[in-house]
């Protein structure tokens, strides 16, 4: 009887898996000039790609320098209380450690659908949830990039995902993290600033952060989305802190600040109050200030519109020499 559930459970998620994979096409992307710039610009400044995967002295993305010598090449571990260990791989074109012998779009597949070449499932620390958003051309221009950035060798040895029981039952077989394949989506109007800005903090993850839950992050259309991190980010070398409100509300939230000031704090990295911001959205300051006057504008134009929600995250709890440097 054990043995038959475990079979019928075995099928169920051979069914189930099966409506996530699409099958890759052999056909290359053009790496036009067009793209290679776009693709550079989304990468490095608004998807922050390397805030991840460009190699750390010790690994630890979250309070450690990226290293200028390892751009994109992986070997970093993410320590995750709901996922587990997760090694940060190589995407340069590396043949042997990178994704140099990956079709590209065997890219295009795991950038948008979280689907490897190997059919594997991505777990949801790769975001691709939130670039399922991206438009065609975005996501192949991403591609394009990736193929011309130089290829590191990461000399680190590769280390298996390690995740508990439950997690590679429901992330690995079934696949509660995925979502069907998506094809044609259109580029977002440039002209609709609101849209235009939306666009923007779903790729660049804005929800991912700011609307977390001890369940993952909460889709858009929750009441609290946006309005701050139920659970904090949590180091060794930087203590506890929690994503905060980004709604409207004029205590607790952004509301009583204007556009420009946001707009500021994203530029040079202090807290509205002030004070310096943190890990991790401090890792990510270097690559968000890069945005262009215009995509900062309408990314700050639509949170601006993200009703109100009155609620306060604790204040962050920094380790003496991090809250000594940032002012508390």
């Amino acid at each position: 009887m054990t043995l038959r559930l475990g079979l019928l459970a075995l099928l169920l998620a051979a069914g189930c898996r099966g409506q996530y994979i699409r099958p890759v096409s052999d056909e290359p992307i053009a790496a036009t000039p067009e793209r290679l710039q776009r693709g550079s610009y989304l990468v490095n400044q608004v998807t922050f790609c390397g805030a991840c995967h460009t190699a750390r002295e010790h690994g630890n993305i979250l309070t450690e320098p990226e290293r200028k010598d390892a751009f994109l090449g992986g070997g970093n571990v993410y320590a995750d209380k709901g996922f587990g260990t997760l090694w940060i791989p190589n995407i340069t074109p590396d043949p042997d450690t990178g994704i140099g012998k990956w079709k590209d779009d065997e890219i295009l597949r795991l950038l948008r659908d979280g689907v490897a070449p190997d059919r594997d499932f991505m777990v949801p620390v790769m975001p691709f949830a939130y670039y399922q958003h991206l438009s065609d051309e975005d996501a192949r221009s991403v591609v394009a990039y990736l193929r011309s950035v130089p290829p590191y060798r990461q000399e680190r040895p590769r280390q298996e995902r390690k995740l508990g029981f439950m997690q590679k039952m429901m992330f690995g077989m079934v696949g509660v993290q995925m979502h069907k394949p998506v094809a044609n989506v259109p580029a977002p109007d440039r002209g609709n600033k609101i849209d235009y800005g939306r666009y923007l903090a779903r790729i660049a993850l804005c929800g991912d952060c700011h609307s977390l839950s001890d369940k993952g992050p909460r889709p858009e259309t929750d009441p609290l989305a946006f309005a701050g991190s139920d659970v904090p980010f949590e180091d060794p070398g930087l203590g506890k802190v929690y994503a905060a409100n980004l709604t409207g509300d004029v205590e607790t939230g952004l509301g009583r600040h204007d556009a420009a000031a946001i707009k500021q704090a994203l530029r040079n990295g202090t807290r509205l109050d002030g004070k310096r911001l943190a890990p991790p959205m401090a890792t990510l300051i270097p690559h968000l200030s890069g945005m262009t006057d215009d995509d900062l504008d309408a990314l700050v134009a639509y949170l601006k519109t993200v009703a109100p929600v009155k609620r306060r995250v604790p204040a962050r709890e920094l380790v003496e020499p991090l809250r000594a440097q940032l002012g508390g």
